[in-house]
This record gives C-alpha cells, sequence and structure tokens, in this order.
C-alpha cells in the first residue's frame, strides 16, 4: 500500500488491494473534516468506484482461474437477496464455498463493513437489499485452508466502534482439524522488559516455556508478543501429544503509540517502506538484543528465529 500525498491529511488515494481499486486516506480523519473542507470524502470516492470495480469482479469471477502471482482474488456475481436470506437463516454472518471461491455474507445497518482476520477487505452491499453485504474471492487452495472471518460495521467517523463483531472461523474439507486447546497453561507464561538500545525505550516480551522442560530449548521468536499467551494455548497440547518439538516462545510486544499516527508504530517497526529507521531499529532490537537475551537468561538454544 503506497501512502497519501506527503503532508496533505486530507487526501484521498487509491491503491489495488486484491484486483479491486481500494480507495483510503488517513485514518484519523474523518469524511465530515474533509467535506466542511470542501475535499472528496472516502465514501464518495468508493461510491464512484464500486460499479467498475464490479465490473472488473465479474469478468475474473467468468474468466476463472487466478493470476500467477495472486493466492486471493475478488470475483463477482449478481446475488439473489432472498436467497442470500435463506442461506444466511438467523445469524449475522456467514460463509461457504463453492469450488474454488469463498463467499462471506454478513446482515447488519452500517455505512461500511469490513473484514479483518484471516481476510482483510471491505465488503461490498448486495444490490436492492439494504442490510445485506457480501465478498466472494477465489483463493488458491481453498479446499485446505482454515480462515478467520470477522466483521467489522461502522461508519468510518469511528462512530461504531467498539461494538462486538461478528466472527467465524470457515474451514475447507481438506483442512486439518481443529486443534485442542490447553484452558489452563501448565507450563510458565511470564513477562519481561528489556532496555533497547536499538529502540531507545524500554519493550515489554512475553515468554512461554513449556512444562517438564530441562535444559536449553529450541527458540521462537514471536511478533505480536501480547498473542504469545494465545499461541501457547494451542501449542502445548502439540507439545504434549509429541506432533511438536518443545520450544520456548519469546513474544516481542508491539509499539505504542502515545498518540494516534499514521502509519501506526507496529506497521512502522514490522514494514520496510514506512520508516527505515523505526524498521532497521527493530531489527536490531531482536538480532542484536532479544535473541542474545534469550540465549544468556533463558537458555535457548539454536532452532527457529522467524518473527
Amino acid at each position: 500500500m503506497s501512502a497519501g500525498p506527503a503532508g496533505d491529511r486530507l487526501a484521498v488515494w487509491t491503491f489495488v488491494h486484491h484486483g479491486e481499486e481500494v480507495v483510503y486516506g488517513e485514518p484519523w480523519v474523518t469524511d465530515a473534516e474533509r467535506a466542511a473542507a470542501g475535499r472528496e470524502t472516502v465514501a464518495g470516492r468508493w461510491q464512484a468506484l464500486l460499479p467498475a470495480n464490479r465490473s472488473r469482479a465479474a469478468e475474473r469471477f467468468a474468466a476463472g482461474g487466478l493470476p500467477g502471482d495472486e493466492d486471493l482474488v475478488r470475483v463477482w456475481q449478481p446475488r439473489d437477496p432472498a436467497a442470500l436470506r435463506a442461506r444466511l437463516g438467523d445469524a449475522p454472518l456467514t460463509a461457504w464455498s463453492e469450488a474454488d471461491v469463498l463467499h462471506v455474507l454478513w446482515r447488519g445497518t452500517a455505512d461500511e463493513v469490513g473484514l479483518v482476520g484471516g481476510i482483510q477487505l471491505r465488503l461490498w452491499p448486495v444490490e436492492d437489499a439494504g442490510d445485506l453485504w457480501e465478498a466472494s474471492l477465489r483463493i488458491r487452495r481453498l479446499d485446505e485452508a482454515v480462515i478467520s472471518i470477522v466483521a467489522v460495521p461502522g461508519p468510518r467517523d469511528g462512530a461504531q466502534l467498539g461494538q462486538e463483531p461478528d466472527t467465524l472461523v470457515w474451514r475447507g474439507p481438506r483442512a486439518p482439524a481443529a486443534a485442542p486447546t490447553a484452558g489452563q497453561l501448565d507450563g510458565l507464561l511470564d513477562n519481561h522488559t528489556l532496555d533497547s538500545t536499538a529502540l531507545r525505550a524500554p519493550r515489554q516480551l512475553t515468554v512461554y516455556r513449556p512444562p517438564g522442560a530441562t535444559g536449553p530449548l529450541p527458540g521462537c521468536v514471536l511478533a505480536d508478543g501480547e498473542s504469545a499467551g494465545g499461541f501457547a494455548q494451542i501449542l502445548e497440547p502439540a507439545i504434549a501429544a509429541g506432533d511438536v518439538p518443545p520450544v520456548l516462545l519469546v513474544g516481542v510486544h508491539n509499539a505504542a503509540d502515545p498518540t494516534p499516527t499514521w502509519p501506526d508504530r507496529r506497521s512502522q517497526e514490522y514494514l520496510p517502506g514506512h520508516s527505515r529507521r523505526r524498521f532497521n531499529a527493530h531489527l536490531q532490537f531482536v538480532t542484536g538484543e532479544v535473541i542474545p537475551w534469550a540465549a544468556s537468561q533463558l537458555g535457548a538454544a539454536g532452532g527457529s528465529g522467524g518473527e
């Protein structure tokens, strides 16, 4: 994703994502503020682009297949609202597959609805339906996929932020069975703080050590370290069953934003191209500080070091 025009906080711009021309703007600026300044709004541009986006998606649906370098593209075909309502029943959110196309359907009242989780894009309103929103996606190896789907409704001004999103997990017919979770961990989950030279600030770590482990363990550095506990819920039963070897998780927490920025500090640290200084500093923190600390203080041995 490319950034908007430098220094123009009211600007609206587009980029191509999964075959769709996506509209974006500074997230901390509302469309009401843009309109008050006589500027183009994100909602207005999106509505203007929707017919062409649908037309291109319909062509992709008819053509079949995926471009060689894409694992997912949006496709589209006209939908019958009555058939979609029957598919939903009483549920607000559902998903189903037809061949290599995954269909996602949400019912509710909103100015816009975004998908987050395993799929991150915007739902489109179903024509002549009023309260139905959909997305159809051709996905490579869909029959083997496990996809978390989270529908987040709301206007662009954030008035509905905090509303509990609707969620589900879709599993393809050839996907692995759902892994058991630990419930209460028997392993050790604790927090540490490193005063980082590279980051010029303290940064928290969450570390998980599986139960019964003695001596050095292969270490894995985990991004979004606040989620280490959730990973451990799945990892611990897999270790106990002998499906994976014991491993030490070292979770590096996200950067905290004292005030809203765009791109946010997390993106600046994780993704090259937003801030070379922050990206390089974070990389140096992980390779030059976290990994040596885990080796000396936790007994982490050579192993997977991917973040």
